[in-house]
Parts: C-alpha cells; sequence; structure tokens
C-alpha cells in the first residue's frame, strides 16, 4: 500500500511519501456431520488478517458520499479476528430448517467511529462544520443467530404454496470501552409465501427491521420499520438450451418511511430506504 504524499508541501495533508506491506495469513477448519437422511450438523473455525484499505491508512478529508471527515491511521497494522460458527439443518423433500450461530472475536478490529468532534471545511471561501470520523484498531467481539425455514403449507396439481422465513441477530461490542461498535444491524425479520402455478409465479413479501437503539454513546437510535414487497413471474422456453424469466416487482408497496442503521449518522437522515418502486425485465439464460 503507498501513498504518494502531500502534493503541495507547503500545505500539509497527507503526509510524506509512505508504503506498507502487509503479509496475511488465514487458516480455516470445517465440518459437515450427517446425524440422519434429514438432519446434519455443521461447524466452522477460521483465524483471518486483513490489510487495511488505504482510506483506512491515509483518509484525510471530507467524504463526498456522506459529508463527514474521515481521518486515518498510517500506523494501522493488520485487522486479525477468529470466527466459530455452528449450524443445525434439516430438510425433508420441499421443507427445511436451519439455524447457525456465530462468535467472532477480533484481536484488533479496524473501526470507523466518530470521534465527537466537529471540523470546519473551507470550500468557495464559505466555511461548514461537519462531524469527524476516525479509524481506530480496537478489541472487537461480534455473537449472532440466523434462523430460516421453509414449509410447503397447499399442494394441488396444477399448484402449490411455500411459506418461508428469516430472522437474523447481530450483537457486535467494542471490548475497549463496552459499547457497541457502530453501524450495526438490527434484528430482521422476514415472512413471504410463494405461489407456483406452471410457468407463472408470485410471491408476498413482509420484511421487518426492529429498532435499533444499542448504539455508541456518538450515535443516536434508529427506528424499526415494516415493508411490504410482491413479485409476479412468467417463465418462457427459448430453445432447448436456453430460458428466460420475465419478472414484474413492487418494493416497499407501502412506500413506508425506514432508514438503515448501518450507515453513517451523517448521512442515514439524509437517504432514507427506498420507496414504492416498480421494476420489470427479463432475464434469460444460456
Amino acid at each position: 500500500m503507498t501513498s504518494d504524499g502531500d502534493a503541495d508541501p507547503s500545505a500539509p495533508r497527507f503526509g510524506p511519501t509512505a508504503e506498507r506491506r502487509f503479509p496475511l495469513r488465514s487458516v480455516s477448519l470445517s465440518n459437515l456431520y450427517k446425524l440422519t437422511p434429514q438432519w446434519s450438523l455443521g461447524s466452522s473455525l477460521s483465524y483471518t488478517e486483513r490489510a487495511p484499505t488505504s482510506f483506512e491508512l491515509y483518509a484525510n478529508g471530507v467524504h463526498a458520499a456522506t459529508g463527514a471527515y474521515e481521518r486515518g491511521d498510517p500506523g494501522l497494522d493488520r485487522e486479525r479476528g477468529t470466527h466459530l460458527d455452528l449450524s443445525a439443518a434439516w430438510a425433508s423433500g420441499h421443507d427445511r430448517f436451519r439455524i447457525g450461530a456465530f462468535s467472532t472475536r477480533y484481536a484488533r478490529f479496524i473501526s470507523l467511529d466518530a470521534s465527537g468532534s466537529q471540523v470546519d471545511v473551507t470550500d468557495n471561501g464559505v466555511t461548514t462544520s461537519v462531524p469527524e470520523y476516525v479509524f481506530r484498531p480496537v478489541r472487537a467481539r461480534l455473537n449472532g443467530i440466523e434462523l430460516e425455514g421453509q414449509r410447503r403449507v397447499a399442494t394441488r396439481p396444477a399448484w402449490h404454496l411455500d411459506l418461508s422465513g428469516k430472522l437474523d441477530l447481530t450483537r457486535g461490542t467494542n471490548l475497549n470501552t463496552g459499547e457497541a461498535l457502530p453501524r450495526v444491524a438490527p434484528l430482521r425479520a422476514s415472512l413471504a409465501l410463494d405461489a407456483t402455478a406452471g410457468l407463472w409465479g408470485g410471491r408476498v413479501e413482509v420484511e421487518h427491521a426492529a429498532r435499533q437503539d444499542r448504539v455508541p454513546s456518538t450515535d443516536v437510535p434508529t427506528a424499526g420499520c415494516t415493508l411490504v414487497n410482491l413479485s409476479l413471474t412468467r417463465r418462457f422456453a427459448v430453445n432447448e438450451h436456453s430460458d428466460a424469466l420475465w419478472f414484474l416487482k413492487f418494493t416497499n408497496l407501502g412506500d413506508t418511511l425506514g432508514y438503515s442503521a448501518s450507515s453513517v449518522q451523517s448521512v442515514r437522515g439524509l437517504s432514507p430506504l427506498p420507496g414504492r418502486a416498480v421494476k420489470t425485465g427479463i432475464r434469460v439464460s444460456f
């Protein structure tokens, strides 16, 4: 990773020319054990390292997308973490269920944290004050659980219905401060009903994101929201080697106002989740 340093030494900003090298290591071990023809247990244990990106090292200015002033740390070392994942799965015909849990412990996690300070920025003679965010190495822990399943609830010679659902929850903690890690997604759940009749398919889906109030002291909670989506599909045979799928999708049918807890606070209130939208298209497989 190389920085060319300051283009104008009389206006220092990025420091002198610098080069960083990061030899990386990773190792993983996984296993899948079949208890019965329907049940299986899975596990994995891994150690990974990640080199810091160029902006994590050298950023020193306003981010064009978020409007926040980001400061990198040229002295950052590799991000290092150990990950454990356990799961149990059941499947029988069209029905299936899976539950998984994971825990990741970072000896060094590169976190973009709000410092709580403001930085005055002058552009074309106009000075504005923007929030400051700093890349820092912290000890961190991420724990989570995931559930998903599908059940065929009705079937006839010409059509059938499938009910499916998902749920996931992640908790991230900065072990240096005891506070929550910033911008971690809240509890999320979805429920969908799929109908298939010959070449036609339809789907109605409800997605819910809970309120995220487990945030560090420099952030604010994000309200929860519930979205409803609809879709219609039709399959076509193009020739013996390819087929096509026409789709019509209605997203956020109720035009619900919602915000992403995973976005930076400086832009979160300015960029809500997409409102009501209609999409159509054709996907061809060769």
